[in-house]
């Protein structure tokens, strides 16, 4: 005989529950009290700023509690962490005008806002309302708009919320009472329609779902606790740079008047380094102006871009190069996966490539062969199967050693520590992050040079200052972009449009200035300024000039350009400009002194032989 449908799925339910552990049961049905937070921050596309709203509700679950009408509830408005006072003093002003606080109905409740000290934030405090019974809930919406948890440029935008604290309790027990509170803590990002595509969020377990007008992105607590929530839409973005470097007057001994006319006379040669392009995040590169016309541009090896410039040495000069920079990323759906290769595989496959070889080198600063650098290295491989195990290890272990030192990176005279020096407790910057991983990645057979460019930019055009991070080598892929400054359990790997790439290094051979010049003088970088900032694509000229077009002009012979180098930035080169004309000419001097005795002596020999027939 065949049960009804309805019977049978009752029979199974109770099956289920009647073998389910009884502490699931109990811890179902034993809460007295519900506490919900559901924190909703809404971003509308253009604005800079997001709205964010914190819905309080609590619930009585046992008729014989209630909470009394005398009670305040506090809800904390953090700071945005910064080392600008007066910038978190204005934000919190903007964020003070919007509080507002409703009930269920929508009704204004007085509040107050109590001001903590700088970077602390602040607190919202509500009189209770009301008493909450059973079946009466007590509700509150506070509501506020701040531009601390959103970066918009142009066609790019982050959102990212702070996370829980990691004492953060989701069940409470009261021993006076005897009663038991769940605390629930919701977070939805609300974005509209015309928001550009989604390309990364953290953490990667959400739900998301999408209505006609807008989509929305949910988080549960469990995966908030210490970490804070990110979303990035954009999948293009465009900057601007300006190079331009002060060239000093070294030769005080060649007069202008003479340089004019023969340059090579009192000349400096200066290469520099010019952004290159990059086929992970597909950067692209074109010139507008490059002022002086180079007399040299090349893509060397490493796929560096070095522009060789000569400019007067005996009167000041400037060189200007400005151009575009193109960037782009895949939206999260066709997101890019990196190869996750068994490591001893790896190993085995990198070790027989000789083109790789001088990417596991040691250097002054990556001091592979040491021995407690080898022993950290090898206590990171265990029980580690997969290349990105080992990669994650690493990082994970550099932002446990290191705290990044905000002086240091203040200070224009830093010096560079290397990866043994650094985990022994020196002061560390992005320098010694990027480093130190590359050290110990090499120590374990993985093929890594360190990048050097920009990052965090926005429409700021003010001088930048630069930033180191690292790339390793994965068969497939290509060079795989890890920035381990970046403390955060949302590691930055792979695909960026916030991190612009002007070279890369394989040892420790800088490429970005260097300085040729016959005159004893000591360079320094003080009128060196690069400026990467974003610009919106309708801002870009037409008149753009490749780095294939601008080689095209300038490709030369390599010994000419050798001797070139020696004549005008050696002293035995300038010696020789100026002693080889004068030498030339006394040479030339002679010969036509000795052509004309020559012709004189023969003419007055025929007059002789005239003179003398009878």
């Amino acid at each position: 005989m065949k049960l009804p449908k309805q019977i049978f799925t009752l029979l199974v339910l109770l099956v289920v529950t009647l073998l389910l552990p009884s502490s699931h049961i109990f811890a179902a049905t034993t809460y007295d009290f519900v506490i919900t937070n559901t924190s909703t921050v809404e971003y509308i596309t253009g604005n800079d700023y997001v709205s964010v709203s914190t819905l309080f509700v609590r619930e009585v679950k046992n008729k014989k509690f209630y909470f009394p009408m005398n009670g305040i509830q506090s809800f904390h408005i953090p700071d945005l962490l910064s080392e600008n006072t007066e910038a978190i003093k204005e934000e919190r002003e903007y964020k003070k005008k919007s509080i507002s606080v409703t009930n269920d109905r929508g009704k204004s409740i007085p509040f107050s806002v109590e001001e903590l000290e700088v970077g602390k934030g602040m607190y919202v405090k509500v009189t209770d309302y009301k008493k909450t019974t059973y079946g009466s809930p007590y509700t509150l919406n506070v509501r506020y708009s701040t531009r601390d948890y959103v970066k918009h440029i142009f066609d790019w935008v982050l959102i990212e919320y702070p996370g829980l604290h990691e004492e953060t309790e989701f069940e409470q027990y009261n021993k006076e009472t005897d009663t038991h509170t769940q605390r629930i803590y919701n977070l939805n990002i609300v974005v509209d329609k015309n928001i550009p595509p989604l390309t990364k969020v953290f953490p990667t377990t959400f739900t998301s779902k999408n209505e006609t007008e807008r989509s929305i992105y949910s988080f549960s607590s469990d995966w908030r606790i210490g970490q804070p929530v990110s979303l990035e839409f954009g999948t293009e973005q465009v900057f601007k740079f300006e190079l331009s470097l002060k060239t000093k007057k070294t030769d005080n001994i060649i007069p202008e008047k003479y340089s004019s006319t023969i340059t090579a006379l009192s000349t400096n040669i200066y290469e520099l380094a010019l952004p290159r392009e990059f086929s992970e995040n597909s950067q692209t590169v074109k010139i507008e102006n490059i002022s002086p016309t180079p007399t040299k541009l090349i893509t060397n090896s490493e796929g560096n871009v070095v522009a060789t410039f000569e400019v007067p040495a005996n009167k000041e000069s400037k060189i200007y190069v400005s151009g575009y920079i193109w960037l782009t990323q895949q939206p999260y759906n066709e997101k890019r996966e990196i190869p996750n290769l068994v490591y001893k595989e790896y190993v085995e496959e990198v070790s027989d490539n000789q083109e790789l070889s001088k990417y596991l080198l040691p250097t002054t600063y990556w001091e592979t062969k040491d021995l407690f650098i080898q022993s950290e290295a090898e206590k990171l491989l265990l029980e580690k199967n997969s290349l990105m195990d080992v990669v994650k290890s690493d990082y994970e272990y550099i932002g446990e050693k290191f705290e990044y030192d905000q002086q240091k990176a203040l200070d224009p005279n830093s010096q560079r520590l290397g990866a043994k020096t650094a985990l022994q407790g020196g002061a560390t910057v992005c320098m010694e992050y990027a480093d130190t991983m590359i050290t110990l990645l090499r120590a374990q057979g993985i093929p890594t040079r360190a990048a050097f460019g920009y990052t965090s930019l926005d429409t700021n055009s003010d001088e930048k200052i630069s930033h180191q991070w690292v790339q390793i080598w994965i068969p497939e892929y290509g060079w795989l972009s890890v920035d381990p400054s970046y403390e955060s359990k949302n590691m930055m790997i792979g695909q960026s449009i916030q991190y612009v790439l002007w070279d890369t290094q394989h040892n420790d051979d800088y490429v970005d200035i260097k300085a040729y010049s016959a005159n004893n003088f000591k360079f320094d970088s003080s009128g060196y300024s690069v400026k990467v900032y974003a610009v919106s694509k309708d801002d870009i000229p037409n008149n753009l000039l490749s780095y294939s077009e601008i080689e095209t002009e300038n490709k030369g012979n390599s010994t000419t350009e050798t001797l070139n180098l020696i004549m005008k930035t050696t002293s035995l080169g300038k010696a020789l400009i100026i002693i080889l004309p004068i030498t030339v000419v006394l040479f030339l001097l002679i010969i036509l002194f000795s052509l004309i005795f020559g012709l004189t002596r023969k003419a007055r020999n025929r007059r002789d032989l005239t003179n003398q027939q009878p």
